[in-house]
């Protein structure tokens, strides 16, 4: 984990934010020990916290082999562009982030003409001295954190770019990010969770959800979760009155699938728990259909 992301994360125990102390260990100033997994990575989750099923090595391996082939390149290039439009200090936070392929994308779209080194992105700081932030609308600059359930996932994610640290949390309870560390908040297929992206979201900040639309992956209905028809009402549902919706843009493309990548789309995502592993898939033309939007705070959270 990288010395300068630690102040951005939260003690999940007091909530105090995190330092390298005596030891190579990392912890708060009330006394919080965490070791740093040999990846690199941080376990930051709560005491008591429900029981999640989280992504499998299987899936997770499914989802690197299939994303690494550029089916997803449209939502790579439409979360890029909304990172390289914000305009505030604070880090790429990906919530629900898997191996981390989409922050990698991000951090690594910086405009030609802000172009930052490694080294000075290590000295950004924000206006009130807390590392690990980007100076205002220098993409380069940025550094990331990828959070998910998945201790798999983010074993991997701990090493997907330079500039990016990755913690095991759970997306459901408070976040292990301290208060307006976020400059840009990412959920790509991910749970939401309203309170907790308002807290950690800088008051400026974007935050960009992604969702299927009706359509998507409908040539693989049989081997795929259907689409919740009232996906844009539960969308709008959890995020606001906290939240208010900036912009909607419906993406549409088609993708040839070879049988391996058929085989990795289905076993990347929850479908993994209902398909015969060893079920032999034919080369086919598959439909992607999502939504990528853009979300600011409006209020403070009521839920």
């Amino acid at each position: 984990m990288r010395d300068d992301l630690l102040p951005v994360l939260a003690c999940p125990v007091c909530a105090e934010p995190l330092a390298r102390v005596d030891g190579g260990q990392v912890g708060c100033a009330t006394g919080h020990r965490f070791d740093e997994a040999k990846q690199g990575h941080l376990t930051l989750l709560p005491a008591k916290r429900r029981a999640l099923t989280a992504d499998t090595p299987e899936m997770v391996d499914a989802r690197i082999r299939f994303l690494g082939r550029g089916h997803y390149a449209p939502v790579e290039r439409a979360l890029a562009a909304v990172v390289a439009a914000t305009a505030v200090p604070g880090v790429v936070l990906d919530v629900g982030s898997g191996p981390g392929t989409y922050l990698a994308h991000v951090l690594d779209s910086d405009r030609p003409d802000e172009t930052v080194s490694d080294e000075t992105a290590s000295d950004a700081t924000a206006p009130d001295g807390r590392p690990g932030s980007a100076p205002s609308g220098s993409v380069a600059a940025r550094l990331g954190v990828a959070l998910d359930l998945s201790a798999v996932a983010i074993r991997r994610a701990a090493r997907v770019h330079p500039r990016a640290g990755a913690v095991v949390g759970d997306v459901t309870e408070r976040l292990p990010v301290v208060d307006d560390a976020a400059a840009v908040v990412l959920d790509v297929f991910a749970p939401r969770n309203q309170r907790e992206y308002a807290r950690v979201l800088h008051p400026a900040g974007v935050l960009a959800v992604v969702t299927p639309r009706t359509g998507h992956l409908a040539e693989l209905a049989e081997a795929t979760i259907a689409v919740d028809p009232q996906k844009e009402r539960r969308l709008r549902d959890s995020l606001e009155p906290t939240f208010a919706q900036r912009s909607s843009e419906d993406l549409t493309w088609t993708m040839d699938l070879s049988a391996e990548d058929v085989h990795d789309v289905v076993h990347m995502g929850p479908s993994h728990h209902h398909v015969d592993p060893a079920r032999v898939f034919a080369p086919t033309t598959v439909t992607a259909a999502v939504t990528v939007s853009t979300w600011a705070v409006a209020g403070p959270p009521t839920r």
